[in-house]
């Protein structure tokens, strides 16, 4: 008798212990018989705001830079791929087919690229890819004429980059003043030769033009290569 009283006891006691555990160690009867085959859902890592506020920041920042060398490629497929050059700036303008002449009037083509992309707040990144490709592009031109000593490429680009700079020069003032100054410019930077029959005043209005067009053009088509430039008014 006074051993089953015990073992009375006893189990009373284990469960009430039992029942004072917390519900998170005990389990219900649906959540015993409840099996599932499928695989638990990973639970998704969600940033804290100011952790998300920095890591927004950071690719405003980062991301241009990382962006710049393939929106200049683009940039640059359009501005090298021009319709007027043999039709127009060889045979009507009589200017010679070299080398000389191709940089001069691609030139032309990449500053008005690069005045409608100075609108966007990365300009600096993006124009900066553009010239990469435009140098690139001329450095395998160098190359392919047959000339292998890279000093002698060196040297030739250095000039070029040179010659470039004052072509944006020139163009910008002709471009921020009047259309007297912007032939003066293009007259400058895209004659080499005296005997060139350039109507110079049928250049400069169709740089205007040009320049209208892609400002009408939305920023991320020309961003990506989305556009095109029309042909030399008058030819």
């Amino acid at each position: 008798m006074d051993r089953a009283c015990r073992l009375g006891r006893q189990l009373a006691l284990r469960r009430t212990a039992l029942l004072r555990q917390p519900a998170l160690y005990r389990s219900t009867p649906s959540q015993r018989l409840c099996y599932s085959t499928e695989p638990r859902a990973r639970p998704r890592l969600v940033l804290p705001d100011t952790y998300a506020s920095l890591a927004r920041r950071l690719l405003k920042r980062f991301l241009p830079r990382y962006q710049g060398p393939a929106i200049g490629r683009s940039v640059y497929h359009v501005c090298s791929t021009y319709p007027d050059y043999s039709s127009f700036w060889v045979t009507h303008c009589q200017l010679p087919d070299t080398f000389q002449t191709w940089f001069s009037t691609t030139s032309l083509y990449v500053w008005m690229a690069m005045v409608r992309i100075r609108a966007d707040p990365n300009a600096k990144h993006y124009n900066q890819g553009l010239i990469d490709s435009f140098f690139r592009d001329a450095e395998q031109k160098i190359r392919a004429s047959g000339i292998t000593s890279g000093r002698i490429v060196n040297d030739t680009l250095k000039d070029l980059v040179s010659s470039f700079k004052g072509t944006v020069l020139s163009l910008d003032e002709g471009f921020a003043t009047s259309d007297a100054v912007l032939a003066a410019a293009i007259w400058r930077n895209l004659v080499p030769v005296d005997d060139a029959v350039l109507q110079i005043d049928e250049v400069a209005r169709f740089v205007r033009v040009q320049l209208a067009r892609l400002d009408a053009c939305d920023t991320a088509e020309i961003l990506a290569g989305k556009f095109e430039f029309g042909p030399v008014i008058g030819k």
